[in-house]
């Protein structure tokens, strides 16, 4: 087990105990944390931050293998819970074969994420392989790391708001499919919203996920080792790796990091704001979702300018990956804030402007790229530009 030095009570972070009052509406740092939360709340937010940051090592449970010693390691991009700084580095591997019913994650074979480190490069003679692509692999889906500014106030979003955003009759075939998630902590079944396919609903459930699938450390949640490429191999600390403490840490630290606050608007963006409705791109990023009730007083009751619905839809661009109800061809609505403070775009990262990621959309997306590519020279500069300051 981990030991680790703990500032408050990490229980009061989930009860919400003597919160303070209103939000502040001053400009909040990339990075920081929520404004309006009590000392608490605040103490807890650093600690784990800190956690978030620090390198694992092998006899804390890393590995056999895995994909980056911290979450900050990948969480980079703006600061500290952002997105992936270096595609190469934060870039991962998912696997599947089949397709509905008969869809494999391929477990027996390392999936369904693949880990390309091994501890050999920290202590050496284990003679432990990196993980490939294994012939068996249909489909091979490389996905980017996803921002997490803002996590908590996503996770506060209740699932009858998402669920109201299912369209019906929508003159351009827009629908959106809600990804129901059973958590693997409380059994309950939530709509999902994290990650690239909403397929977890929680940010404990994100957190136990990414250290089982991103570092190889067990938890109670997920208390079996990773067969990397299939095969069993020795492990240095018996499971679980970690009793809960870190997970509570990391997903303390997202539900408190604060939501990307826009760049200051311009005459330009202004404009450019105008057009982004009358193509209907908000007709999947929709601009602002409200939070209901939450145990951080901060977070209860807020608007939530995410520009997203949190449903998955055909854009165009599938993988074939199937997660949950979210099938090959879908994707989540990637949420649009802080969308200056990243530098590679789709779900694989393989293009680094906005412009190309919009002519990339197909799909339900198909109608609102045509009106995007049918607009004047300057709405289109007038919609970047706007773009450009979320």
């Amino acid at each position: 087990m981990k030991k680790r030095l703990h500032i408050a009570a990490t229980a009061t972070l989930f009860l919400g105990v003597g919160a303070c009052g209103g939000v502040s509406s001053v400009f909040t740092p990339i990075g920081a944390e929520t404004p309006g939360l009590t000392r608490a709340e605040q103490e807890l937010f650093e600690e784990g931050k800190t956690v978030f940051a620090t390198a694992e090592d092998v006899d804390e449970g890393l590995g056999p293998v895995f994909n980056g010693r911290s979450c900050g390691e990948c969480h980079s991009a703006g600061g500290v819970g952002g997105a992936g700084e270096d595609l190469l580095l934060s870039r991962v591997t998912r696997i599947g074969a089949g397709s509905g019913a008969s869809y494999s994650d391929l477990v027996e074979w390392g999936g369904p994420v693949l880990q390309r480190r091994t501890i050999d490069e920290l202590e050496p003679g284990h003679n432990i392989p990196a993980e490939v692509v294994p012939a068996g692999a249909e489909h091979v889906s490389r996905r980017i790391t996803t921002p997490l500014f803002g996590a908590g106030l996503m996770e506060a979003i209740s699932d009858s708001t998402i669920l109201s955003n299912i369209n019906s009759g929508d003159p351009d075939g827009i629908t959106g499919v809600a990804n129901y998630v059973d958590d693997p902590i409380t059994g309950k079944r939530h709509v999902g919203r994290f990650g690239w396919k909403s397929q977890v609903a929680t940010l404990e459930h994100f957190s136990a996920d990414a250290y089982l699938n991103e570092m190889g450390i067990t938890t109670l949640t997920f208390p079996l080792d990773l067969l990397p490429q299939g095969k069993a191999l020795y492990d240095v600390v018996p499971e679980p790796e970690d009793d809960g403490e870190d997970l509570q840490l990391f997903a303390g630290f997202m539900r408190l990091l604060a939501a990307p606050d826009p760049a200051p608007a311009t005459l330009a963006s202004g404009r450019g704001n105008q057009v982004f409705t009358k193509i209907r791109c908000a007709a999947c990023h929709v601009p602002t979702l409200q939070t209901g009730s939450s145990t951080v007083v901060a977070l209860a009751n807020r608007p939530v300018n995410l520009y997203s619905d949190l449903l998955t839809h055909n854009v165009g661009t599938g993988d074939g990956v199937v997660q949950g109800a979210a099938d090959g061809d879908h994707f989540r609505t990637a949420p649009l804030w802080g969308l200056r403070l990243r530098k590679f775009f789709l779900h694989d990262g393989r293009v680094t402007t906005v412009d190309t990621a919009i002519r990339a959309h197909g799909g339900e997306a198909m109608a609102a790229k045509l009106r995007y590519q049918e607009l004047s020279e300057a709405d289109r500069a007038n919609l970047l530009e706007f773009l450009g300051t979320l």
